[in-house]
């Protein structure tokens, strides 16, 4: 049992790897560089392990195989450092490059003196295990912080780097207690949690506009009137500029925009452009848009307000109205409710109106 569960943790951290490799070919986002160098002696760790190596025929004995894994460890965790350090936009500060001096001298003098002077194995692995877990718990809290955010499926990445970095981080400690087989097996979940979060990472793809929509005004809008609407979109459609957030998403084509499809009842989508989002969850759906509002997209189209009224109430409704206002409004874009007013209270919809103008053609 033992030997399939490093089997499969050698193939889990590959194809972890391999997706990460995938978004930095597609993306070339400067940390994801050095993330997917990381990860990749992460991998070559994995293969040094000795069930593994047994497994292939091969018989090295602990001495060689524990400086290699410290050292293998100390890379790792300072690739680690550099990703975090370039997501807080701080690797290039006298700070951020004195530790990582700091950590490539001490902790490769570390595993060369442990080596010459052949210390036990608790003690090689006394600083590479917490440097690594240090490390990444600070890659999992800037990934959360400066680039993915809590609320996607792709959070389970860093969420997973952060927790088995805490393991790591007690490995001095618990490796010799009752606790040392369970925080192994937690150790799997969580590089489970990881292959699926980056996975997720990265094949999500969001697309820059292909051209600026034109004399579309800055600002919060409603149209209450359906060929306005549609004047709207084919705006965008000409473009590719711009965020749909609808029930009833296009059937006969592929859109040039992204398209979200607030539903219950799908939980995948079969068009291109077009990602399924349940009602309730508007906070993912407040991400979503500002990741495309971060790439360029000017107008986001919101036609669906009275279905998440329906879901969620008016109040909270309205929290999720003002938020995406905010964040258009931030970008110096075009946020445009269609909306009837005949669907709400007198009551609600002036304190709609104290939000939205109307927009005039």
């Amino acid at each position: 049992m033992r030997c399939v569960l490093e089997v499969l943790n050698v193939a889990m951290r590959f194809s972890t790897w391999g997706f990460t490799t995938y978004r930095w070919i597609r993306k070339r986002e400067g940390f994801l560089l050095f993330l997917s160098l990381a990860l990749w002696i992460d991998s070559l760790a994995a293969l040094a392990q000795k069930p593994i190596l047994e497994n292939l025929g091969l018989h090295p004995e602990a001495k060689v195989l524990v400086p290699l894994l410290s050292l293998l460890a100390v890379v790792e965790g300072i690739l680690l450092l550099v990703t975090s350090l370039y997501l807080h936009e701080r690797l290039g500060s006298a700070g951020g490059q004195v530790l990582i001096l700091l950590t490539s001298v001490g902790g490769s003098a570390y595993v060369l003196l442990a080596a010459l002077f052949d210390t036990s194995p608790l003690l090689m692995m006394a600083f590479p295990l917490p440097f690594l877990g240090l490390s990444l718990m600070a890659t999992g809290y800037a990934l959360i912080k400066k680039e993915i955010g809590i609320r996607s499926t792709a959070t389970l990445f860093p969420m997973g780097a952060f927790l088995l970095g805490a393991i790591n981080f007690t490995y001095p400690v618990t490796i010799t207690t009752a606790l040392a087989p369970y925080l192994y097996g937690a150790g799997a979940l969580f590089r489970v949690m990881m292959f699926i979060g980056m996975a997720k990472y990265a094949l999500f793809q969001i697309m820059p506009p292909k051209a600026p929509v034109g004399d579309m005004p800055h600002g919060a809008f409603y149209v209450d009137n359906k060929r306005h609407l549609a004047s709207i979109i084919q705006r965008m459609k000409s473009t590719g500029n711009g965020v749909l957030i609808t029930r009833t998403p296009p059937e006969d084509e592929t859109p040039t925009f992204p398209v979200f499809w607030v539903t219950r009842v799908a939980s995948t989508a079969p068009w291109k452009n077009i990602v399924t989002v349940r009602p309730t969850d508007i906070g993912i759906l407040i991400d979503l848009v500002k990741k495309h509002l971060e790439k360029g997209h000017s107008i986001v189209v919101l036609d669906c307000f009275e279905y998440l009224v329906l879901e969620n109430g008016f109040e909270n409704a309205l929290k999720f109205l003002l938020s995406l206002k905010d964040h258009v409004v931030r970008f110096g874009g075009a946020l445009i409710v269609a909306t009837d007013p005949s669907m709400y209270s007198e009551k609600q919809w002036t304190v709609m109106l104290r939000e939205l103008d109307r927009l005039e053609f």
